[in-house]
C-alpha cells in the first residue's frame, strides 16, 4: 500500500554521501579522507609562504638593480605590477581555502552529532 518509512540514518548517510561529493569539488587541493586536513593546510600554508618569500627576494633584487641605475620608482612600479600580486592572490587563496576546510569540518561534526543522535 504505501511505503515504509526510510530510515533516517540511512537518509542522513546518503546525504552526507551527496554533500562530502560537493565539498571534494570545493576544497579542491585538499584531498578527503587521505590524511588530516590540518596537515594539509600546514603544507599549504608553507609553500605558500616560501613562494612570497621567493617573490618578495626577487622583487627586492629588481628595486635593488633599478636603483643601481638611478630609477627605484620603476623598480617599484615593476615589483608592484608583477610580483604583488603574486604574493597577494597566493595568500588570498590559501585564505579561501583554510575557511572553506574548516567549513567542512564544521559540517562534517554536525553530520556526526546527528548521526550519533540518530542511532542512540
Amino acid at each position: 500500500m504505501g511505503n515504509a518509512p526510510a530510515d533516517p540514518v540511512v537518509d542522513l548517510d546518503e546525504r552526507w554521501r551527496e554533500r562530502r561529493i560537493k565539498w571534494g569539488r570545493k576544497l579542491g587541493r585538499l584531498r578527503l579522507g587521505v590524511e588530516p586536513l590540518d596537515a594539509q593546510l600546514d603544507r599549504h600554508r608553507r609553500v605558500t609562504s616560501v613562494m612570497s618569500a621567493v617573490s618578495g627576494a626577487i622583487g627586492l633584487l629588481f628595486i635593488a638593480l633599478f636603483s643601481a641605475f638611478g630609477r627605484p620608482d620603476v623598480g617599484l612600479i615593476f615589483v608592484a605590477v608583477f610580483l604583488l600580486p603574486i604574493i597577494v592572490f597566493s595568500w588570498a587563496g590559501y585564505l579561501l581555502l583554510a575557511r572553506r576546510a574548516h567549513a567542512f569540518e564544521r559540517e562534517y561534526d554536525a553530520y556526526q552529532s546527528e548521526r550519533r543522535r540518530l542511532i542512540g
